[in-house]
């Protein structure tokens, strides 16, 4: 769970600072209990998430978080979640090809920033970072 969070980390403060993005970085410590006050506090302030999870596209913790987003907090949603996860395909052992599967820190900002420019046409807003690993 901490790669994904460093990653995040190291991207947060230039998605600010060049994009005027307003950001919430929700940190998912545990995910029973998941803390839905949390997401659904974050947005009803953004009105977007972006998740980023470390397993498969397919029945990661990443979909499961979306699902429930969507279920209880759908009213909330001025765009669809974003996931950022691996492929359904096996992890390369290679650390070089490990890198092209698993997304990093750029594949989250140029989530945000497209979220951006799909809804309001410029780089402003506020969004949720959901980091689920």
């Amino acid at each position: 769970y901490l790669h994904g969070l460093k990653e995040v980390h190291g991207v947060l403060g230039e998605i600010q600072e060049c994009d005027g993005l307003d950001v919430d970085l929700i940190e998912l410590r545990s995910l029973k209990p998941l803390d839905m006050e949390t997401i659904h506090s974050s947005l009803a302030r953004t009105h977007k998430a972006v998740i980023l999870d470390e397993s498969t596209i397919s029945g990661g913790v990443g979909a499961t978080v979306s699902a429930l987003i969507h279920e209880q907090c759908f009213h909330l949603l001025d765009a669809p979640v974003r996931r950022l996860a691996m492929e359904d395909i096996p992890v390369p052992y290679a650390s070089s090809m490990e890198c092209a599967v698993v997304k990093r820190g750029v594949d989250v900002k140029k989530a945000v920033i497209e979220l951006a420019v799909q809804k309001a046409g410029v780089t402003s807003g506020r969004y949720a970072a959901v980091s689920g690993d």
